[in-house]
């Protein structure tokens, strides 16, 4: 149906332009000819007198020579007429206008032509009119009152009875034909010509001018000239004239000549008095379109409910199969997870009970927490890496564009990688070969990638194997420079189908092996692909089971415009904050005895709280500057942190404001950090909480 429908707007279209056009072209004359003399002479014989006639040749439509070079026009036809009627043979004499009036007053032609009735010519006789026409001024501009003309330059027919009947108050122009009139107010020669207005419409027209029609001076009333000593000729031709008048020949040839040959067929007149047809026209044609669209509408709506129910079942089948893949992969990241987490917490669960058994052995107590930490910082790496993808595949991820120096930060990589476990005793090496150190962008993302990259190479490395770091500038421009960071080692390698196929895919690992023996998670190369993907870098692989592998991670920063030069950094030391006092509130025992047991270690007196709203009342009931800072558990009953926070600040007592109210708490994304922010803390710890993170954030908040 759609091919239906098509073809047919494709029909109504092509109707739509032909009609209208054909029409216009029609009425614009492309397919009408110039008119021909039907009145032929019909008296041929040498020996019927001869009537001489002088005309005018550049008075188109009234006398004129046609393309062929035949005189011809409506006083031609006319007085063809009138001497077959008179039984008369005519000889035509042509010329310009004030030629064909010496003709007639020197004898060398018995009939003027066009003369008009109130004519000065003296010596002659005037028959009745011929035909009736307006003598109409005409110029570059309309113009609509004949006042206008007062002062201008006119141009018109010499000895024209417009120049001594007419004072105008201008200064008139004579010229010998009508075509040298137009053509002088076309050439700017005078301001305006005063011409008869069918005569005008012609010369305008053939000679493309660009004038208008304005006001009529005077009607024109031309008519037949013969000498005043020819009454009798005069007689006859006014008697022939009102039969021809009477009979509607003279009619039939106005309408011939005047009407349809001058008739304006310029494409603005055509839509202006054919509006009606045009606007019928279209009307129609849109309502054909109306209807040919709505039946296409119609039907592919109907075609459309169709797909959909089809698009709704392969919905619901598709819905289906996302749910059972979401539910395996649910499953597989629950067993993952269990395996995982259970494996630490069952070695440390097994190191709390050797300890038990063995309370009086410092060597084996000392072991066991040994394995304790190292089970307790795998399962914190655990869940790290669990957040850091969850904010990843959200996309929360916020790329700082903040100064650093680059060699700074592969110094503090260094560092920090030597601070990794090495059972293994690897050799750590690392090189840089860096025009533009200090540039703009996200120092603690590349210093995960990096370290990410580093901690694997430990991890899957072999006995005494080698770690190989480097940082290449391969390019730059005014703006930016682009660098190439390798990470190599000499470990166990990996096949090439896992490279391609699964070495960036969270929880995957070549071999169940991997992650019993080397206690990998599976996701750390996921969390690096997805960063250096949001950094717009490109990371690539080479490895070779059994020799080792080289991870290639190419990144593009800005250049800094204004680097601060950095210096090294003194060894850190931790200021004194025994004395302070500080409110804990906390709603887990065992997370509330770890907090008192730090801030005791460090001589900080502490008042405790297991809820938010106990922390209110105590808080309000003490007084002024009895607590130095407040740490606050998030997600308690009765009243949760925030909420508490928010209370404290509205407190009307002076230090309500200023307290630094320090957040604590297992919620570790960015929007949770954002949030106790916004609620009136000061500053946010991740639990578990690290002495000395504590310990330096107290000290910064210490009176």
């Amino acid at each position: 149906m759609h091919k239906v429908y098509l073809a047919l707007l494709v029909f109504i279209t092509i109707i739509g332009i032909l009609a209208p056009s054909l029409f216009t072209a029609v009425q614009m004359g492309a397919f009408s000819s110039e008119p021909v003399l039907d009145t032929q002479p019909m008296t041929t014989s040498p020996n019927a007198p001869v009537l001489r006639i002088a005309t005018d040749y550049d008075f188109c439509p009234n006398s004129y020579y046609n393309k062929k070079g035949d005189l011809s026009g409506l006083y031609i036809e006319i007085i063809t007429e009138a001497a077959n009627r008179l039984g008369m043979r005519l000889e035509f004499k042509t010329g310009e206008w004030l030629k064909c009036r010496e003709m007639l007053e020197n004898g060398d032609a018995d009939v003027l032509l066009g003369l008009e009735i109130f004519s000065n010519m003296e010596g002659t006789l005037r028959t009745i009119p011929m035909c009736s026409d307006q003598l109409c001024v005409y110029g570059k501009k309309t113009l609509n009152s004949a006042a206008g003309l007062a002062g201008k330059r006119v141009a018109l027919m010499a000895r024209s009875v417009i120049e001594t009947t007419y004072d105008l108050q201008c200064e008139y122009v004579e010229y010998y034909t009508n075509t040298e009139i137009l053509e002088a107010v076309e050439n700017g020669d005078v301001d305006y010509g005063i011409c008869h207005a069918a005569v005008a419409a012609k010369i305008i027209d053939r000679n493309d001018f660009n004038l208008k029609k304005g006001v009529a001076i005077a009607n024109s009333f031309p008519a037949m000239a013969v000498d005043d000593s020819r009454p009798e000729l005069k007689e006859k031709l006014n008697t022939v004239l009102q039969e021809m008048s009477m009979d509607g020949t003279i009619g039939h040839l106005k309408t011939k000549w005047l009407a349809n040959f001058t008739k304006d067929r310029s494409f603005s007149y055509v839509l202006q008095h054919n509006q009606l047809f045009y606007v019928t026209f279209f009307l129609g044609l849109a309502v054909a379109y109306l209807i040919c669209i709505s039946g296409e509408i119609m039907d592919r709506r109907q075609a459309e409910y169709i797909q959909s129910l089809l698009s709704y079942q392969k919905q619901l089948k598709a819905s289906n199969e996302e749910a059972t893949r979401a539910n395996r992969a649910k499953s597989e990241f629950l067993s993952h997870m269990s395996h995982d987490i259970r494996t630490p917490i069952n070695g440390i669960m097994g190191m709390a009970d050797r300890i038990r058994k063995n309370e009086t052995d410092p060597a084996v107590i000392d072991t066991c927490l040994q394995k304790i930490d190292g089970a307790s910082a795998h399962l914190l790496s655990l869940l790290n890496d669990v957040l850091d993808m969850s904010e990843l595949e959200h996309g929360t991820v916020h790329l700082e564009h903040q100064p650093f120096d680059l060699e700074t930060e592969l110094t503090s990589v260094q560092s920090l990688a030597d601070d990794l476990a090495n059972p293994k005793h690897t050799v750590f090496s690392l090189s840089s070969e860096v025009t533009h150190r200090y540039l703009l962008g996200s120092p603690l993302h590349l210093r995960r990638i990096l370290l990410n990259l580093i901690s694997n190479a430990k991890k899957y490395n072999k006995e005494g194997g080698r770690i190989d770091v480097s940082a290449k500038e391969i390019s730059c421009s005014e703006t930016q420079a682009e660098f190439i960071f390798q990470v190599s080692d000499t470990g166990i390698g990996m096949s090439p189908e896992f490279v391609q196929n699964d070495l960036f895919q969270p929880f995957m690992q070549e071999n169940d092996s991997v992650r019993t023996v080397y206690q990998g998670t599976g996701l750390g190369m996921s969390i690096v692909h997805h960063l250096v993907e949001i950094m717009n870098g490109s990371i690539s692989v080479e490895s070779e089971p059994g020799v080792g592998t080289t991870f290639t991670v190419q990144l593009t920063f800005d250049l800094d415009p204004a680097p601060e030069v950095s210096h090294p950094a003194e060894p850190e030391t931790l200021d004194d904050i025994s004395g302070m006092r500080v409110l804990v509130v906390e709603d887990n025992d065992l997370n509330l005895e770890i907090a008192q047991y730090m801030l005791a270690d460090d001589g900080v007196e502490t008042a405790t709280a297991v809820n938010g709203q106990i922390a209110v009342e105590l808080f309000r009931s003490s007084e002024p500057g009895t607590f130095d800072a407040i740490l606050m558990d998030i997600m308690m009953p009765v009243m949760d942190g925030m909420t508490a926070a928010k209370t404290i600040r509205a407190l009307p007592r002076e230090d309500a404001k200023t307290i630094p109210i320090i957040a604590m708490t297992a919620n570790a994304f960015d929007e949770d950090r954002e949030k106790t922010l916004a609620s009136g803390m000061n500053a946010y710890l991740t639990k578990p909480v690290d002495a000395r993170e504590l310990h330096r954030v107290l000290a910064k908040y210490k009176k």
